[in-house]
């Protein structure tokens, strides 16, 4: 299984909160991460802000192991008009259209951002968690 994480999901290997054992748990079945480039800011903003430094480390180290989506014009594009179509907002839009470009992947799409969700079940993603309430 290929997972797509965004932001909200893998911070939740670095911090405890709600949600993070089925991240750990989906990381160790997956056969591979992916991620686009923006990710990586994030998630170590948010690692920053719910943990501390050795954290931030220690994701900074995992991160060798992530499957990168390049920002590109087609990207950018392409999350444009999810944005738009979605309502999402711009890194949100990004995430979306980097996880679209994985098809031959088949890849579970996994955020706790609600308005990402959604737009992801709409595209045809699996999600995980599988509903979000």
């Amino acid at each position: 299984m290929t997972l797509y994480l965004d932001a909200s999901a893998l911070v939740k290997r670095y911090v405890q909160e709600a949600g993070s054992d089925s991240v750990i748990e989906a990381m160790e079945r997956a056969t591979a991460y992916r991620m686009c480039r923006v990710g990586f800011v994030e998630t170590v903003r948010a690692v920053t802000r719910g943990g501390g430094q050795e954290e931030v480390e220690t994701m900074k180290d995992d991160w060798s192991r992530v499957g990168v989506v390049e920002v590109d014009c087609a990207l950018a594009e392409r999350a444009a008009e999810l944005a738009v179509a979605h309502r999402l907002r711009t890194l949100d839009a990004l995430h979306l259209a980097a996880a679209l470009t994985l098809t031959g992947e088949a890849p579970t799409f996994a955020t706790w951002d609600r308005d990402l969700h959604r737009a992801a079940r709409e595209r045809g993603l699996r999600t995980l968690p599988a509903t979000l309430a």
